[in-house]
């Protein structure tokens, strides 16, 4: 008995959650032979104070981690920094922009079809207006009455020319003898020839030169020919279905193209004939396979003021006004 209690040790018990009050036990004799858990022999166990449990060790810090063994694989680049998206412009500003455009363009289309719109009325109702038109004229032929040859020519194209100016001269040949039918036959000696100097009609503008010294010409063979400025026209071929709208004394806007300028005007006259009637080889339509062709009518149109740049034969712009 004795060697059992001696061979046993004490019991702690260890706190789990809570510290409880920690007691030992200590195996001994008491008076009835029995082991004893305490020292006062009346085997009721002892109970020691409690203790405070023990702090938990501090963790030590973490090892610093080695440096790697260099390797031969290389070493990927860094990637590029993404760039920063600009914040998005607010839609409101935006739309308003947008509208306010539209409105602008509709504004602008509605107002450049109206103004379309009151041209084509106003030509249609007001205007009888044609760009078959061009500058006509009288062309002076100057000559000589006599047949001769030419000795000199005194004016060339372009040149300026007053009414009553010598612009040549000629050289009438005299009779020399007689043929057996009595006509005489005229030459040219050199020294008994006759000179008639050949003399401008009219004042204008020399379009033309036709005869050059030397040359020989019959009577009335023109050598020059003179266009007065101060005397030209237009002529506009009109439509056959507007020309019952015209009548004479009705004002005129003429658009010359070479000048670039604007005359005014006023119909002179409404030809009785169409334009096609003066043609060398009038059309004629003989065959059952007709076609019904819009011909066109020659009004003379007398300019209030003339221009002495005015050219014959050039093209011009005519709206009459057939409200006046």
């Amino acid at each position: 008995m004795e060697s059992q209690s001696r061979g046993r040790r004490p019991i702690t018990i260890v706190p789990t959650h809570k510290p409880v009050a920690q007691f030992t036990t200590t195996p001994g004799l008491n008076g009835h032979g029995r082991p004893s858990t305490g020292l006062n022999g009346s085997g009721r166990a002892t109970i020691e104070t409690p203790t405070r449990p023990e702090p938990a060790p501090a963790t030590p810090p973490p090892e610093a981690t080695p440096p790697a063994a260099p390797t031969n694989e290389a070493v990927a680049a860094p990637a590029p920094a993404t760039p920063e998206t600009p914040p998005k412009p607010k839609r409101g500003i935006g739309k308003f922009v947008r509208n306010v455009v539209l409105a602008v363009l509709a504004l602008a289309a509605l107002g450049a079809a109206t103004v379309v719109g009151y041209r084509w009325y106003e030509d249609s109702v007001i205007y009888v207006s044609t760009d078959n038109a061009q500058v006509s004229g009288p062309m002076i032929q100057v000559g000589g009455l006599e047949a001769g040859r030419v000795a000199s020519v005194r004016y060339d194209v372009g040149d300026r020319v007053n009414q009553g100016d010598v612009v040549g001269q000629l050289t009438v040949p005299v009779p020399v003898a007689l043929l057996p039918n009595g006509t005489p036959r005229n030459e040219f000696t050199g020294t008994t020839d006759t000179a008639v100097d050949v003399r401008s009609p009219v004042s204008g503008v020399v379009v033309a030169r036709s005869g050059n010294p030397g040359d020989t010409v019959p009577a009335g063979q023109p050598l020059l020919t003179v266009v007065n400025p101060n005397s030209l026209w237009v002529t506009a071929n009109v439509e056959e279905t507007q020309a019952a709208r015209l009548r004479p004394g009705q004002t005129v806007l003429i658009h010359v193209d070479n000048l670039g300028i604007d005359f005014t005007g006023k119909v002179a006259a409404i030809t009785q004939a169409s334009a096609q009637s003066f043609s060398v080889i009038p059309q004629q339509n003989l065959s059952g396979n007709y076609t019904k062709v819009t011909q066109l009518q020659p009004v003379k149109i007398l300019l209030d003021q003339t221009d002495p740049r005015l050219a014959l034969g050039t093209s011009v712009e005519v709206k009459i006004n057939v409200a006046s």
